[in-house]
């Protein structure tokens, strides 16, 4: 008996030892756990419970000079399944059926043909989400499926307005506005911590921090709508009447160089920009350089009329009866015989071996400075992607070759923005403002950037300018301009026809950029138009680029005509609310 009792205290007390040992082991994993790891435990255990939902801010809105807006956000949702995940196909694919997704079996076909995650292609409006959203979670397929909303941009003006408000892809602006003010439209991301279920679906928590995220600014410019689409339409008749590959056309405000349009014809859509070519993307007034041809006379006019010469240069007679002059080997010679040319005619009549003449008796610093206060050979800084500077030969290397094309703008290249701009120098007597597109920018009622007129500076003597107008207006009424002509209105301008270069080198017989750049009235000028049409089947800038010109005169005056008819009876010019300080261009 003594014995029996004696082996069960041992074994008692091996027992107690064994629970003590491992009592002792437990109590130091816990506190290994607690202590040592408990950080890493917590992490991981918020990990599984809790997740952070990124919160989208809205996109801010590019708006028109009247308000008028140009972008919009659109929200529509998607749905996304896990097919792995799904435990009742057929009652999943009838829940998702019932929103609209397809057919039962429809529905029931896409996700078993898929593995992973996929989303289906069909957007649904938020109240059908919604509803879809509710039938899911009481369903207990949240762990398998999602419903989330997402914001698209649209474009509700397309074609007419993409090459300056370009397009948002999946990483922000990808061209135009968008792209160059992307930081300002963004926005602020803010971000919410949900609570996870055991099922996987994500519920918010009361207790849980929330920071909202700060909508995008949004940006208002110079650019009327109204004049924009003008434009478009003007454009694209030109290009089915002459046959051209490409079309552009720029107007300012003369009175303050406002960009009112900046047009490209054709264009493509934001909404699908993938089906179009890259090369369509581009604002191309602002980034296309080419040689000029004729619409870039006025600097040698320019230049003559300021150097200390201008009396002799303005009483010679130019006698270029010849129809060609040789200048170090080269022939220069024009379209038609016009004998012998006064100072005006060299310009009304645009006689390149005149103009060439002209040029060659010039100090070539002078004209090379009158070129570049004119704005050539530097960008004019309007704010969108890919503008191009152009290109000018310094001082030095103008040859007499080389100033005799440049007087008829070959061996120069400009964009159609630095051409309007420099019209518009000789339009303001001589003082060149550069042009600007934003006018500003808000967030919500704060105004973060209020843009205006530039600074200009006087790079003409007005009496320079007032010369030059009347030469400029003879082109229209009496010289190469005529079919710009804009009834009930004084035009000033001038054509452009520019050989293009072959590849190959040396210029083409066939192939021609032609311009009519221009401004109307002559006093004072409200409006600077300019249009470049590539490769024509004409012959000649006056055919092509000039009927052109004058039915954006034309619009122009009609649009003013209707917007003056709205406010003398006491109605708003366009439909929506202007910025403070809005007038229509002469008012």
């Amino acid at each position: 008996m003594r014995q029996y009792a004696s082996a069960e205290v041992r074994r008692n007390r091996l027992v107690a030892g064994a629970l003590f040992v491992l009592g002792t082991m437990l109590l130091g994993r816990m506190g290994y756990v607690q202590l040592v790891r408990g950080a890493a435990y917590r992490v991981k255990a918020a990990s599984l419970h809790i997740d952070s939902l990124r919160l989208a801010p809205e996109r801010g809105r590019i708006l028109d000079c009247w308000g008028r807006p140009l972008t919009l956000n659109q929200t529509a949702c998607l749905v996304y399944v896990w097919p792995r995940k799904v435990r009742n196909l057929d009652s999943l694919a009838d829940i998702l059926a019932s929103a609209g997704l397809g057919t039962k079996e429809e529905v029931r076909q896409e996700i078993a043909e898929h593995e992973k995650m996929f989303c289906f292609p069909k957007r649904l409006e938020q109240p059908a989400a919604d509803a879809l959203w509710r039938r899911i979670v009481k369903c207990r397929f949240g762990n398998c499926t999602e419903v989330e909303a997402e914001t698209h941009r649209w474009y509700p003006f397309g074609p007419s307005c993409s090459n300056v408000v370009g397009f948002v892809g999946e990483d922000g602006g990808l061209a135009g506005l968008e792209a160059w003010y992307d930081s300002v439209l963004s926005g602020q991301p803010g971000w919410v911590l949900m609570q996870r279920e055991g099922l996987g679906l994500e519920l918010p928590y009361p207790s849980y921090p929330r920071v909202e995220p700060v909508p995008g600014a949004d940006i208002t410019l110079t650019l009327d709508l109204d004049v924009q689409e003008l434009c478009y339409r003007a454009l694209a008749a030109g290009l089915e009447r002459t046959g051209a590959k490409h079309g552009s056309a720029v107007v300012l405000d003369a009175q303050d160089g406002a960009v009112l349009a900046l047009a490209s014809c054709p264009s493509y859509d934001p909404a699908r920009f993938r089906d179009f070519p890259a090369s369509r993307y581009k604002c191309a007034p602002v980034c296309d350089e080419f040689e000029p041809g004729s619409s870039f006379k006025i600097v040698v006019c320019a230049a003559a009329l300021e150097s200390p010469q201008a009396e002799e240069f303005v009483r010679d007679r130019y006698d270029v009866s010849a129809g060609a002059i040789e200048v170090s080997g080269y022939r220069i010679s024009d379209a038609h015989n016009h004998g012998v040319l006064d100072f005006d005619g060299l310009f009304t009549q645009s006689s390149n071996p005149g103009c060439a003449m002209l040029a060659l008796r010039l100090d070539r610093t002078h004209f090379y400075l009158t070129a570049k206060a004119l704005g050539f050979g530097e960008p004019v800084g309007i704010g969108l992607p890919g503008e191009a500077t152009g290109r000018m030969d310094k001082p030095a290397k103008l040859t007499a070759l080389r100033i005799a094309n440049n007087a008829f703008g070959q061996g120069v290249t400009v964009t159609l923005l630095q051409l309007a701009a420099a019209y518009l120098c000789i339009a303001n007597n001589g003082r060149y403002v550069r042009p600007y597109l934003v006018r500003s920018v808000r967030s919500g009622n704060r105004v973060l950037h209020q843009a205006g007129p530039r600074p200009g500076r006087q790079v003409l003597a007005p009496a320079t300018c007032a010369r030059m107008k009347e030469i400029l207006a003879k082109v229209v009424t009496e010289g190469t301009g005529t079919f710009a002509a804009v009834p009930g209105v004084e035009v000033c301008g001038k054509t452009g026809t520019a050989q293009k270069v072959e590849p190959g080198g040396g210029y083409s017989d066939t192939r021609s950029m032609m311009s009519f750049v221009g401004f109307l009235p002559r006093e004072p000028a409200r409006y600077v138009i300019a249009v470049l049409l590539d490769e024509p089947n004409h012959r000649f800038a006056s055919t092509s680029a000039g009927p052109v010109f004058r039915e954006i005169g034309e619009q122009l005056l009609l649009l003013e005509k209707v917007r003056r008819a709205r406010m003398a009876a006491g109605q708003f010019p366009v439909a929506g609310r202007t910025e403070p300080g809005m007038r229509i261009a002469g008012k």
